[in-house]
């Protein structure tokens, strides 16, 4: 019993002093680059001020429940159990100070990873395997490539690196005839961590249960019936401990706007380059591989993997699992389906960090017995690796730096291994280089993320203090005003108040003003559902609402009171109707900018508000027809809601209204621009005088009178002539055949043959139309053209063309190369611009697995003015073309008619308007029955009591709270409670006393057997 003690803690020491070693040198390389462990991306947009939201909700006691900060408010529970709430240590967040924070994120980084590395070794203990070779697997384990990535970009992803360890050591003492609780309290564990991590460690546990009976059927003592009995009863135990969370969860994502996302994205095989890639990214670390491949292991677990797949049959089951995690990663199926039938995610990938550590511990045991064909086989793997690389690169090593320092770890292991089967080393010389080696190995691979001397990935991390400090002063200050004021009212940002709004739209819901901006993995299916059916083309699965589009009656709608704005965009962007400057004793209130590293916009903040905003509830006196709804578009659907409530079921009580739209369709006439297009030789002249540019804001060469009096060879148009007049000729049917296409309408746009795209004005016949009104353009049927590898290659001949630059075969073979190692995935921009303003969209690519979803319809809010608009102009960016069935300018009057609908809205506000935490109450007066309308989204954990008498709560304008009120003064309550809650503590309750009952009878056997 003494030297089993001994020899736990000795092992567990060891891999302390491991750990602490390689995490030094691994994560001490921030001390010297300054930054965070925050990634600029979903770090900074959401795990960070989530985990500030957290804190405060952990200090206040209150962790259930509504919130009204999280966008158009949420349910805590079920936003951020996805997040913090499941995670055990993010619990730990709450000894930190306030003001440390930020160094709170980043050690329990550390903690997480530490913990994933005693998972294991806790697994491995119940294995047959020496000592060392448990430790050196663990430390491969522990600091996977796909650890390493998650730190940085999602910490909270690490708790998969420690519960499927767990998960395995449960289903293990099942199979040798001990307790099956370990089981089943890894199971309520990881359902409680979060409802993604549950599903693929539920299906990697019922692989790894499947391929482990193959491996020890031999030696069970138990029978098959009774081992089934013993798995399915510790999952069933396990689903009622982690019912607490798991059922409000599963609740919330059935209804989230994820519920619609199309299969693999649409992939029944990855695109080409995908492949190509695949074999570099085995051993090395920082290069960009998409759909999540962080595989990034050593060299000496490639050589183990190499190992137990010679001895196949011998390592049978272990090999399978190998052949399986091989198959899944070629079919975009297999990661779907592990990613829950929506995106090809590999993230499930880090299933095998468990095989590959097995095959290490494996192998480090027989490195003593090697034999010439094992070491043969090691040999021609390594150098095979080799040169498929240099095969899929195109026959050349053209790699990262970076890449080829851990291609030298790998045969500098290899080496290790032979010398010490060529001078037969002891075990020990033989296990203590490899530790070394390995070390540096695993030291080497985290600089592919961490050092900006070697990935991208640093690059991406916040500066320290940044975070902080950036969080603090995200509105200059000017959340100071908005707070002040009295009664509920909703915020937002100003289009391109920052220039990257994408990344930062969770920083608003720390500071006090309701901000309607969110970006969650769990968004309220409501919500997406009003976005999408006024057509918002900021719509995401990932972020519903965004700012609104700036559109002016969604803003009122949905309550925006507020929009922050830069000081230099008064008079200069186009902002929503009604919305003017806050002013103190006649001045127009003005916050100096706050300056933060990297992420600051470099003007100060002014605050505008609105006369027309609606309340959080009011009363509708009308009601809108569903039949007509469905028929308008989405900008008259906005203003319908302004005249009647949508209510999903009709009902007589109220009156029917018809909607009239003001809207007025323009006509136009479209002129795409030959300003860039080399459509004759005088252009070709221009083009090479301004150093092989036509764009004159881009333009090199600015003497234009020198360039002209001593014209060099490359501005003599004279040679090549012949295949100079044939791409021009080009250029001309381009351009002729748009203007073709364009008679009735903007039809199509597209490139020129050096694959740049043409822009077009749209050049309005009444522009006296536009005044006084909100202008949208409408394209509707849209189809995107990619550019083909054949694009790519022919456009880049023909700019060498067009510059009198020789296309030599070694080019074209790398312009070959390129343009297959650069595959469109057909993410594209559209921009258009008119008076005053600039916005458009974008199509995220087939690769992107979080918010993919193709765009048909899109609607741009072009922005209200009071002058006349002359023009819009629209250019693209990312394919070859675009085709729309239609483009439409619409434009929707704003004006006193507005004005006088809007506050007579207002007036009908629910009275004595109370708003707190999940209560809302208020009182209803009015001489005929009404519709109780919000812009509070819609649950079914919301309850009305009308007078104290329960009343069916109805969605109303698609996505909303809402219900029918009689006639006369009511008192209005509406509580909130989450949907599953209730169920998912009763079952935790059963599944706690289960525990406790079984936990008792197993402690009595055991002591009677004793």
């Amino acid at each position: 019993m003494f030297n089993s003690t001994k020899k736990f803690k000795l092992a567990y020491g060891a891999y302390t002093l491991g750990f602490l070693v390689l995490a030094g040198l691994m994560y001490g390389i921030f001390i010297l680059t300054g930054k965070s462990f925050i990634w600029q991306g979903d770090g900074l947009a959401q795990h960070y001020p989530i985990l500030v939201r957290f804190y405060d909700w952990l200090h206040q006691g209150n962790l259930g429940g509504w919130s009204w900060n999280l966008g158009l408010d949420a349910d805590k529970l079920t936003t951020f159990s996805y997040y913090v709430l499941g995670d055990p240590f993010s619990y730990l967040i709450a000894f930190f100070p306030k003001r440390h924070l930020e160094m709170g994120y980043n050690l329990l980084i550390l903690v997480r990873l530490y913990f994933s590395g005693l998972a294991f070794m806790l697994f491995a203990r119940q294995r047959a395997f020496k000592p060392s070779s448990r430790l050196i697997g663990t430390l491969a384990y522990t600091f996977t490539g796909f650890s390493l990535y998650v730190s940085i970009r999602h910490p909270f992803f690490l708790l998969q690196m420690i519960l499927f360890p767990l998960l395995a050591y449960g289903i293990d003492h099942v199979y040798r005839g001990q307790s099956w609780l370990p089981l089943a309290g890894a199971t309520g564990l990881a359902l409680i961590s979060n409802f993604y991590f549950a599903y693929v460690l539920a299906l990697g546990s019922l692989v790894y249960a499947l391929l482990r009976y193959g491996a020890v059927k031999a030696t069970l003592t138990l029978k098959l019936r009774t081992l089934l009995a013993r798995l399915l009863g510790a999952g069933g135990l396990g689903f009622l401990l982690g019912s607490i969370l798991f059922i409000p969860s599963a609740l919330a994502v059935v209804n989230s706007t994820r519920a619609t996302t199309g299969f693999a994205n649409g992939y029944w095989l990855y695109p080409f380059n995908y492949y190509l890639r695949l074999p570099n990214a085995l051993v090395t670390t920082g290069n960009p591989m998409s759909f999540w491949v962080n595989l990034g292991v050593s060299g000496l677990t490639f050589l183990a993997l190499v190992y137990t797949l010679r001895h196949f049959k011998r390592y049978l089951w272990l090999n399978l699992g190998l052949v399986v995690l091989g198959i899944g990663l070629l079919l975009p199926a297999v990661a779907a389906v592990m990613n829950g039938g929506t995106t090809p995610s590999q993230r499930w990938l880090l299933l095998g960090c468990l095989a590959f550590g097995l095959a290490v511990m494996t192998f480090c045991d027989h490195l003593g017995d090697l034999t010439q064909r094992d070491l043969l086989t090691l040999v021609l793997a390594t150098v095979g690796l080799v040169v498929v690389v240099w095969a899929a690169n195109g026959f050349i090593l053209n790699n990262d730096t970076h890449d080829l320092v851990l291609y030298g770890f790998l045969f500098l292991t290899l080496g290790a291994i032979l010398l010490s089967a060529l001078f037969h080393w002891t075990v020990r010389q033989q296990m203590t280089l490899l530790v070394g080696i390995l070390g540096l190995n695993l030291v080497a691979n985290s600089y592919g993320y961490f050092s900006p001397n070697s990935g991208g990935a640093s690059q991406q991390l916040v500066p320290r203090g940044v975070a902080t400090k950036f969080q603090k002063d995200y509105y200059d200050g000017a959340q100071a005003y908005v707070k002040c004021q009295k009664g509920f009212a909703r915020s937002s940002l100003s289009r391109q108040y920052y220039y990257a709004n994408e990344a930062k739209t969770n920083l608003g819901m720390n500071l006090g003003t309701h901000d309607i901006m969110s970006y969650f993995s769990v968004q309220n299916g409501a919500v997406g559902d009003f976005s999408t059916a006024l057509e918002n083309s900021q719509f995401k699965m990932n972020k519903p609402i965004n700012q609104a589009d700036s559109r002016t009656a969604m803003s009122n709608l949905l309550g925006v009171k507020y929009l922050f704005a830069r000081t230099n965009q008064r008079h200069l962007q186009a902002l929503p109707y009604g919305y003017h400057p806050v002013k103190r004793n006649g001045k127009v209130l003005t916050y100096r900018d706050r300056p933060v590293h990297t992420f600051g916009n470099n003007y100060g903040t002014l605050i505008l508000k609105s006369k027309y905003a609606l309340p959080l509830a009011y009363l509708q006196t009308h009601q809108l027809s569903a039949r007509q709804f469905a028929r308008l578009n989405g900008v008259d659907r906005e203003r319908a809601l302004t005249t009647g409530a949508l209510l999903d079921g009709a009902t007589t009580a109220v009156p029917t209204t018809t909607y009239h739209s003001p809207a007025r369709q323009l006509a136009y006439r479209v002129h795409p621009s030959d300003q860039t297009v080399i459509d004759s030789f005088d252009q070709l002249v221009t083009y090479r005088q301004q150093g092989n540019q036509l764009d004159p804001d881009l333009a090199t060469t600015a003497q234009r009178a020198l360039t002209q009096k001593n014209q060099d060879r490359s501005v003599s148009v004279h040679t090549d002539r012949h295949r100079l007049s044939q791409l021009i000729h080009q250029n001309r049917q381009i351009l002729k055949q748009s203007r073709r296409q364009n008679r009735t309408g903007l039809k199509a746009v597209t490139s020129d043959i050096q694959a740049q795209p043409i822009t077009y004005q749209l050049r309005l016949t009444q522009p006296q139309r536009t005044a006084k009104t909100e202008l949208y353009l409408e394209l509707d049927g849209i189809q995107a053209q990619r550019l083909s590898v054949r694009d790519k290659y022919h456009a880049k001949r023909n700019t060498e063309i067009f510059q009198n630059q020789a296309f030599t075969g070694i080019q074209r073979l790398n312009t070959l190369r390129s343009a297959i190692w650069r595959q469109s995935d057909g993410a594209y921009t559209v921009k258009a611009t008119s008076f005053k303003n600039v916005t458009g969209y974008s199509q995220l690519g087939q690769t992107n697995l979080s918010d993919y979803q193709p765009k048909r319809k899109v609607l741009l809010n072009l922005g209200y003015s009071k002058a006349p608009r002359r023009k819009v102009t629209v250019s693209f960016q990312g394919v070859q073309g675009l085709t729309f069935k239609s483009a439409k300018l619409i434009a929707v009057p704003f004006g006193s008619a507005y004005a006088r609908q809007m506050t007579q809205l207002k007036r009908q506000n629910l009275q004595q308007l109370r708003v707190n935490n999940g209560v809302v109450t208020g009182t209803s007066r009015s001489p005929q029955a009404t519709i109780l309308t919000t812009s509070m989204p819609y649950s079914a954990g919301w309850h009305l009591t009308v007078d104290g008498k329960t009343t069916p709560v109805k969605r109303v304008n698609v996505g909303f709270v809402g219900a029918q009120l009689p006639a006369g003064t009511h008192r209005i309550r509406l509580t909130y409670h989450t949907p599953g809650f209730r169920l998912g503590v009763g079952l935790t309750v059963v599944g706690l006393i289960v525990t406790g009952l079984v936990g008792a009878y197993q402690f009595s056997n055991r002591r009677r057997e004793d």
